[in-house]
């Protein structure tokens, strides 16, 4: 990468996902520090103008952080007149609680978070991918080999999560209830540290996380017992950005900013694999071999296709069906109208503008 085009955050804390994760052991953010205003030259020499600081929280992984990285890499953010100040997050939940105390404009979440947009804490306006990340990884002395075997014994998950997703439907395909497991509500550095220091039997957690316990254990000593792939495609798994709904209210015009950026982001990647998982692990310092590898669980969509599925319902009944699994776990009373969370227009105009 080009020393005059590398990304310019101010005070940039830089450190490995594991690093956090396993010495920090939360899943608050970390934020770095910007400006709330960046004045750039307009075409006109003797005039300026001034950027719209749009807040996004993103998730240290090639999923997460990958359109971030692209977005100001290659000047798209600046071409939509917006700054970008990123504050990175490990999980879903967290970010929601930023929107809600007015600290965090816009976020990428994983499926399982999904539930918290449901209940109007937040607004999906892009579909990022389709996951097949999350996993139920059992230690090979706990003597766990199905989802059956999974009774009576201590498995570790982050409640909120596409991890505690995944276990609820294993558990469910052989009849077993919550109750049956000693489910011990961990975030995600304890998930982690947990299992390699073998404190649970099992844990449901995602990739990159899986990659890690992989490498701290062995893989000759870990058993997948279940992954996304099992309940496809009955249920198919999303990655999302949503937006805070009074952001949203109050700035639609540089929403759909932020989303022209990201459109040009998200196809750029799609063709510069390499230079993406390069640049990216420039700026999480995440090792390229791991963002990689992380590539074999995500299914990334083209812009034009995430914008037919925006407009012709496929999205509207990803989602829907989504919520069918956080009303069996209670996290919602009941499935509502996808468009009351969805919102397509802003993706299908930025999509338009792009185009001519």
């Amino acid at each position: 990468m080009k020393k005059n085009k590398r990304i310019k955050w101010t005070s940039l804390l830089v450190i490995t996902v594991m690093s956090a994760t396993l010495l920090n052991g939360c899943t608050t953010s970390t934020k770095e520090a910007a400006s709330n205003t960046t004045v750039t030259k307009a075409t006109s020499k003797t005039e300026t103008k001034e950027l719209s600081e749009v807040r996004v929280g993103y998730i240290p992984d090639i999923n997460g952080a990958a359109p971030i990285v692209i977005g100001e890499e290659k000047g798209f953010f600046k071409e939509a007149g917006i700054k970008v100040t990123p504050t990175k997050f490990l999980s879903g939940p967290p970010e929601f609680q930023a929107m809600a105390a007015g600290e965090l404009d816009i976020a990428y979440i994983g499926p399982g978070a999904t539930f918290l947009a449901a209940q109007g804490k937040g607004k999906i306006i892009a579909v990022a991918s389709l996951s097949k990340s999350d996993k139920l990884l059992a230690t090979k002395s706990s003597g766990i080999k199905s989802w059956a075997d999974l009774k009576g014994k201590t498995v570790g998950v982050p409640k909120g999560t596409s991890g505690e997703m995944i276990l609820n439907l294993g558990l469910e395909k052989v009849g077993l209830k919550p109750s049956d497991v000693n489910i011990i509500n961990l975030e995600v550095a304890g998930a982690v540290s947990s299992f390699i220091a073998n404190k649970v039997d099992a844990v449901a957690i995602w990739s990159p996380y899986t990659a890690e316990i992989e490498k701290h254990v062995g893989k000759d000593n870990i058993l997948v017992v279940g992954d996304n792939e099992q309940f496809y495609p009955e249920y198919v798994f999303p990655a999302s950005w949503v937006v805070n709904p009074t952001f949203l209210e109050k700035k639609p015009e540089v929403v759909e900013q932020f989303l022209q950026a990201w459109i040009a982001s998200n196809d750029y990647k799609l063709k510069n694999i390499e230079e993406t998982i390069t640049l990216t692990a420039a700026f999480t310092q995440v090792p390229e071999d791991s963002l990689r590898s992380q590539l074999k669980d995500i299914e990334w969509i083209e812009s034009s296709k995430i914008a037919a599925y925006l407009q012709d319902g496929t999205a509207k009944k990803w989602y829907e069906n989504l919520q069918h699994l956080f009303v069996k776990s209670e996290k919602l009373k009941e499935v509502v109208p996808a468009e009351q969370f969805l919102v397509s227009d802003l993706f299908n105009n930025a999509i338009n503008k792009l185009v001519k």
